[in-house]
């Protein structure tokens, strides 16, 4: 299947022949689309969008328009979930959207374009916590058995952490992402200083079957522990 991603960037930019402002810019290093499920069909959009410019910038909308064999809109949603939104110059994060796809229409999804649009913005920045990953297929019984990606955060700032969040990213060996996945705190809980805490999210089993169907096998996960903090 043919994939697009095309980033549109909501900067005012003045340029010249000899010069350009200095901006930040969205960068697309991985992109996946896959469509999932048998009663409830859906088309899942993901990149790893990285800051390529030599300012902050934040990942402030996006599209995803999903098409047939003919180029004909199936389609669309502008809702987004756009992690650790907030990019310092070179910093990556992931993008995911998702769109319901209307019955007997599976079969004829072709082509997909996700749009992503940046802001500049330097108000908010997402503070990054150190995180170990790890994916367990297959745990329990023969009767029953889950499968599980974990993510291990810790707070290695002097104060509690309130709202924190997680994003994980399963990856198959090429790198290609296969799931995501994300997780919070909220602002009721806080993780204290020097300490750490485990986040297990069970990878749905409309998936599962996804993948034995496509010969899809997830690999590793990759995660961005994060909190939003306003500058003062």
């Amino acid at each position: 299947m043919k994939k697009l991603l095309s980033i549109a960037l909501a900067l005012c930019l003045t340029l010249t022949a000899t010069a350009a402002l200095a901006a930040g810019k969205l960068n697309v290093v991985q992109e996946d689309f896959h469509v999932v499920g048998t009663s409830y069909v859906y088309g899942h959009a993901y990149a790893k969008v990285e800051n390529s410019g030599d300012k902050p910038i934040k990942i402030n909308s996006g599209v995803l328009e999903i098409y047939d064999g003919d180029g004909n809109p199936i389609t669309s949603v502008d809702y987004m979930n756009a992690y650790a939104r907030y990019l310092a110059p070179g910093e990556y994060t992931y993008v995911r959207m998702s769109s319901d796809i209307a019955e007997g229409q599976a079969a004829n999804v072709s082509d997909y374009m996700m749009t992503l649009a940046g802001k500049s913005d330097n108000s908010t920045h997402d503070l990054r916590l150190p995180v170990e990953t790890a994916i367990s297929l297959g745990e329990g019984d023969k009767w029953y058995t889950r499968n599980y990606i974990y993510a291990t955060v810790t707070n290695n700032t002097e104060n509690p952490l309130y709202s924190i969040s997680v994003v994980l990213a399963v990856l198959d060996a090429e790198g290609k992402i296969v799931y995501i996945d994300d997780d919070s705190l909220y602002s009721d809980r806080a993780l204290m200083p020097g300490s750490s805490m485990i986040i297990r999210k069970d990878i749905s089993t409309s998936f599962m079957d996804y993948f034995a169907a496509n010969n899809i096998v997830p690999t590793t996960v990759d995660a961005i522990a994060y909190v939003e903090i306003e500058k003062e």
